[in-house]
């Protein structure tokens, strides 16, 4: 969330209060500031100028030679600009002007004629997204005829501003802060300073109308109110508070549209304006029917499940309720009354429509935390004021308010001095009371002895301040929590009586692979979709997965039943800027039970997905070795590990495998299918393994096996073979004949114990469509040397064998 400086310092005076200050202590106190920085800076520096002289440039027929009165001073600028013209006014932007795209304005000589800055263009300036057209001109932007000679742009477009940028995560609990005034509040409680005035106070003239009838069906708002807008015109915002929108980033639209964006960022109230003349003598606020449609001004159109909070107009649903308004109500430049909504809505509602549609808008961030009900005639108030300030035709009619209970009720929290002191700990000065600050944070409160009776106000009372615990945490950031000394707890240190042996083989795990094999830890969503579900059905089949009654999204329904596809998103999103990606991931599946009668079971999880420009050989090499060196972690041996080639459907075919002991596959590995990648946007290689931590477990349970050296020595020959640039390693292998890397130690015979890819080369001497592949094969006789001539009678025998099959010696 964005927050304008100038705009808070309308509702409390922040004289004397740097831009750095006021982020440290909101950071401190309330929430996370995660920085700041300057808005149209430059306009104050850019004046209006009138072109008092025009004249050609001797040596370049596309420019001009201006002479620029800048209101202090008479300039000299050179243009190439085809709309420049004689006593006419633009902007100037002189030596030593900063724009916004980082250019800054020095003398300089063209075509051997000095010129003392430029004349700017609306893009120039940085102001297009504005709803006026001077500042989209292709060309120098031209000033009205009225704006003073040397006055600063920022008398016309607005002060420059510095823009506070909000965590939003860190005020997710605090309703009251989606808004400027909610923000100015906050900080004249902190600094101690009073409000300058209170938009949530506002009122208006009214005059007696006929208004359409409201109806709320059940529980489905609590408060709306309703309003007629007349005498006014649908035109374009003055310049200062689009500026003010585009700040905090919104894009001016119109009047109407402005005003109430602007009225939503003030004081956090979303409101509706309908165009009067498209609706009808009843708005009904009631909930969707199955598979009833409505169309959206965001141009969708959506098909509603049952039960979501839609307003309509009789029986057409024109509004999906607290997040967007429909098309063909709004208003347009023929719009001559408006029927204005200000209502408040239950945040379980307004979650449920944007989990079920996918649709999140300012409106709906606003509602979902819960909004005081109290706030929704204010905000018509506010919104007839702010139109009047433009227009003073305006006129406004007495508002219709419709409620479903008594908002205004408020519970109060009782609570003792020994309480909050004993939650908080020791504070060696304090100045002021509990009651004093909870006072000061706009709380009501009664003491009695002790005893504090504690009445929140209504903008912190809708699922904020609810419990003594609350009251004790706004004492404790208002006092900073940096006071509170640290002790520690008196508690009795003890061993913990049962070893984690699967905690203690994540936290091993995961240090191996971040600091030894220097792969990155990613953390996805434990949720998949039904399309992520059928990716992969090698732990769970995909109708057997664990279905959420109340899913974050229509697209995160179901548990993860693999890691696959949280992987593969997590490649998509790192690929571009990296393409070699060495991820890993820890957590947790959610399994169907071992039988029917069993509850389901969560199974941690190893997993990794390894993105390289190398040779798909080179890569399959790096993945055994990362899940060699995990096997190894475990506690299974080198020598007892087995690796073989194995066929997994989510795999390229001949490219994956399985590694684990000689009774028990542990790990999956290979290339990723190229079918699977095409579904998640990949189009390069993505090689994958994965591994249940329970299985991983179960190789330290069987305990770490020793095999002494062999006595006597392997023989190892290297080769170069063609074969077809596309030919896979697989088949070299198999020409070659089954490796036995287990050998028996007392039998007298020799085996063929290891054949593996050593480097790759094309090009060269090579035909087109072929590479040279180095290989190095190893045999062993556990019982005794091998003489030369058996040495030789092997290689021959291997050759033979590579040329049989169609592989030449090169």
């Amino acid at each position: 969330m964005k927050l304008s400086y100038n705009w808070l310092n309308e509702f409390v005076d922040l004289a004397g209060v740097t831009p750095a200050e006021l982020a440290n202590l909101l950071t401190m106190k309330t929430c996370e500031v995660e920085g700041f920085e300057d808005f149209m800076a430059h306009m104050e520096k850019i004046p209006v100028a009138l072109i008092e002289e025009l004249t050609k440039h001797p040596d370049a027929d596309k420019l001009k030679i201006c002479k620029v009165n800048t209101g202090k001073e008479t300039v000299q600028i050179v243009t190439g600009a085809a709309n420049v013209e004689q006593g006419k006014k633009f902007p100037a932007a002189l030596v030593g002007v900063k724009l916004p795209d980082g250019r800054e304005m020095t003398k300089a000589k063209l075509r051997g004629v000095e010129s003392f800055g430029m004349l700017c263009s609306g893009g120039e300036l940085g102001i297009t997204q504005l709803d006026y057209a001077p500042a989209k001109v292709d060309g120098l932007m031209p000033l009205p005829d009225d704006w003073k000679v040397g006055a600063p742009l920022s008398e016309y477009f607005g002060k420059p501003d510095i823009i506070f940028d909000i965590d939003n995560k860190s005020i997710t609990h605090r309703p009251d802060l989606w808004c400027h005034f909610g923000f100015a509040r906050e900080i004249a409680a902190l600094l101690g300073k009073p409000l300058k005035n209170n938009p949530e106070e506002a009122t208006f003239k009214t005059q007696a109308t006929t208004l359409p009838k409201i109806e709320i069906e059940g529980r489905a708002a609590i408060t709306y109110c309703g309003a007629e807008l007349t005498g006014f015109k649908v035109a374009a915002s003055p310049l200062a508070r689009q500026m003010r929108l585009i700040a905090v980033g919104q894009k001016p639209i119109n009047n109407i549209v402005d005003i109430s964006n602007y009225v939503l960022f003030e004081i956090g109230q979303p409101n509706h304006a309908f165009d009067r003349d498209k609706i009808s003598s009843l708005v009904k606020v009631s909930y969707s029917k199955s598979k009833e449609k409505i169309a959206l001004l965001d141009g969708t159109t959506h098909e509603l499940p049952e039960g979501l909070v839609v307003i309509r107009d009789s029986d057409k649903a024109v509004a999906l309720a607290g997040v967007m308004g429909g098309a063909g109500t709004e208003t347009t430049t023929s719009t001559a009354k408006l029927f204005l909504e200000s209502a408040t809505f239950h945040r379980s509602d307004i979650r449920k429509a944007v989990a079920k549609t996918g649709i999140r808008s300012d409106s709906s961030q606003r509602f979902e935390k819960a909004q005081n009900p109290g706030k929704a005639k204010a905000a018509i108030y506010r919104f007839a004021t702010l139109l009047a300030e433009e227009q003073p035709s305006a006129t406004l009619s007495e508002i219709a308010e419709v409620s479903t209970e008594d908002y205004n009720k408020t519970q109060p929290i009782i609570v003792s001095n020994a309480f909050i002191d004993q939650k908080l700990g020791y504070i060696a000065e304090r100045s002021d009371s509990n009651a004093t600050i909870l006072k000061r944070l706009g709380f009501g409160v009664e003491e009695k002895g002790d005893t504090l009776v504690v009445t929140p106000p209504a903008w912190r009372k809708w699922y904020d301040i609810t419990i003594g615990e609350d009251l004790v945490e706004e004492i404790g950031r208002f006092i900073g929590y940096k006071e509170i000394a640290i002790e520690p707890a008196l508690v009795a240190c003890e061993t913990p009586r049962a070893h984690n042996a699967l905690r203690e083989l994540e936290h091993r795990l995961r240090d191996l692979s971040a600091i030894r094999l220097q792969l990155n830890e990613v953390l996805n969503y434990a949720f998949h979709s039904e399309n992520d579900l059928k990716t992969d059905e090698f732990f769970s089949p995909a109708g057997d997965a664990m279905r959420m009654q109340n899913s974050l999204h229509s697209d995160m329904g179901f548990l993860r039943t693999s890691p696959l596809p949280g992987l593969l998103r997590a490649v998509h999103g790192n690929y571009r800027e990296e393409k070699n990606t060495r991820l890993f991931e820890i957590e947790k599946l959610m399994l169907p039970p071992a039988h029917s009668k069993l509850p389901r079971r969560e199974a941690y999880f190893y997993a990794g997905a390894v993105t390289s420009t190398a040779e798909p050989a080179s890569v399959a090499q790096e993945i055994a070795a990362i899940i060699s060196a995990a096997l190894e972690g475990c506690g299974l041996l080198r020598h007892d590990q087995v690796f073989m080639n194995d066929a997994h459907g989510i795999f390229h075919p001949g490219r994956s495998g399985s590694a684990g002991t000689k009774d028990k596959k542990v790990f999956r590995f290979g290339e990723v299918h190229p079918r699977i990648l095409a579904a998640f946007g990949i189009k390069d290689p993505v090689w994958y393994f994965d591994a249940l931590l329970e299985d991983l477990l179960a190789l330290k349970a069987q305990g770490a096996t020793y095999r002494p050296p062999f006595t006597h020595p392997a023989v190892d020959f290297d080769l170069t073979l063609v074969m077809p640039a596309r030919g896979e390693f697989a088949s070299l292998k198999a020409a070659a004949g089954v490796a036995q890397p287990l050998v028996r130690r007392d039998l007298d015979k020799t085996v063929l114990v290891s054949f593996e890819h050593v480097s790759t080369f094309t090009g060269g001497n090579l035909k087109d469509g072929d590479k040279a592949v180095s290989v190095r094969a190893v045999w062993r006789n556990p019982t005794r040397t091998l003489a030369s001539d058996e040495i030789k009678k092997l290689q021959d025998g291997l050759i033979q064998k590579m040329q049989k099959a169609g592989f030449a010696l090169r």
